[in-house]
């Protein structure tokens, strides 16, 4: 782990740098002489200082430190919704790629890879330039996300799924657990060597689409992506155990999350002031009650997207992106509608909304409680 002020290229190359010295340096994670791709969190078409996808400067040290180790980067993802271009260009990435003369990869077509037994998933279609690269080195944004808790190395793979055919894991797993364990099972079977996490400016708040930037100052390298994000996770405050994510990845064996189980190699920052982690979102309702109250109880008390009209340009990516069948939102009227009784709380319209007009507030239940205890 190394302490990195700014986005200045040099700053970000030492940083860089140096996190992977303290592993034994980037050859232990390529194929000298082989393809590599690189796979930043390119979320939406934004400008790298709104801290919602992988700066730019961070890709560049990656790809600069793999060609001094013999291996060819190439650079690929697949946004949640927008095109591939446009956030390449947007972001930064697009230019950075082509002064270094690094392929973009767009993840359209898929390919069919199993997973380990004994997970929730026995398969997924994923870019086939995933499935088939001799190595992956993943290059996370360190963000908060309103369904997940966070999102890191973990979650940054489920980009390796093309296009809106993510769109039928919310529909599949809609509530936080089992959306989880899905990542898990992605996470096994498509293995990252490798995980650098920008968290030099992270994003706090409604994350990963409409928080804020909050400046950590750190970049964390491991090729154990549970201790990369636990190790995170601390450094924001937030206990990485409360991430159901991070502790059935522990459970399973993916990684290590417990602080006692991570070596630290490098800076140890104390946890930084203020960052504003995200209200829980999905779950399944507390496990003492049968499935039907629980999905009860979780509708009452879960937060529900809202739109900000005075924001909204009814530009229609709400409703796009919408996993639920029928959908649960739509555009009558010259305005956003939203169906509550159809809306599965994956809160993919937040995510991707480029206005930030759809936030998230408390449900009915939480609202009642919070008067009656008078908060």
């Amino acid at each position: 782990m190394a302490r990195c002020a700014s986005y200045d290229a040099g700053e970000v190359r030492a940083a860089v740098g140096r996190a992977l010295d303290l592993l034994g340096g980037m050859g232990r994670f390529v194929v000298p002489g082989a393809g590599l791709l690189l796979k930043p969190n390119m979320l939406a078409p934004q400008p790298p200082e709104k801290a919602v996808t992988t700066h730019p400067a961070i890709v560049a040290a990656a790809a600069s430190l793999a060609r001094e180790a013999g291996a060819s980067p190439r650079i690929g993802d697949s946004p949640g919704f927008h095109s591939f271009a446009k956030a390449a260009a947007a972001s930064g990435i697009a230019a950075m790629a082509a002064a270094g003369r690094i392929p973009l990869v767009p993840f359209d077509d898929g390919e069919e890879i199993r997973t380990p037994p004994g997970g929730l998933v026995s398969s997924f279609v994923v870019s086939r330039a995933a499935a088939r690269a001799p190595a992956i080195v993943s290059l996370p944004k360190f963000k908060t996300h309103n369904l997940t808790g966070i999102t890191a190395s973990v979650k940054n793979l489920f980009g390796c799924i093309p296009g809106l055919r993510k769109a039928e894991f919310h529909c599949r797993f809609p509530d936080a657990d089992r959306f989880a364990a899905m990542l898990v099972d992605l996470a096994f079977a498509l293995p990252a060597r490798l995980h650098i996490l920008d968290a030099v400016v992270a994003m706090d708040g409604d994350g990963p689409g409409a928080g804020d930037p909050f400046p950590l100052g750190l970049v964390i390298a491991g090729g154990d992506p549970v201790a990369v994000d636990s190790t995170a996770c601390r450094a924001a405050g937030i206990d990485p155990l409360s991430i159901p994510m991070l502790r059935i990845a522990a459970e399973r064996g993916l990684g290590t999350a417990r602080a006692d189980g991570i070596e630290i190699r490098g800076d140890t920052p104390a946890a930084a002031p203020g960052f504003r982690a995200p209200a829980a979102g999905g779950g399944k309702g507390p496990a003492i009650l049968p499935d039907p109250v629980a999905r009860a109880v979780k509708g009452w008390f879960a937060r529900r997207p809202r739109v900000d009209r005075g924001l909204c340009t009814l530009c229609g990516a709400c409703a796009g992106v919408c996993p639920a069948r029928p959908k649960a939102i739509s555009i009558r009227g010259g305005r956003v509608a939203i169906d509550d009784r159809r809306c599965i709380l994956c809160y993919c319209c937040s995510e991707i909304c480029p206005s930030r007009a759809i936030r998230l507030r408390r449900g009915r239940g939480a609202g009642l409680l919070a008067r009656a205890l008078g908060i």
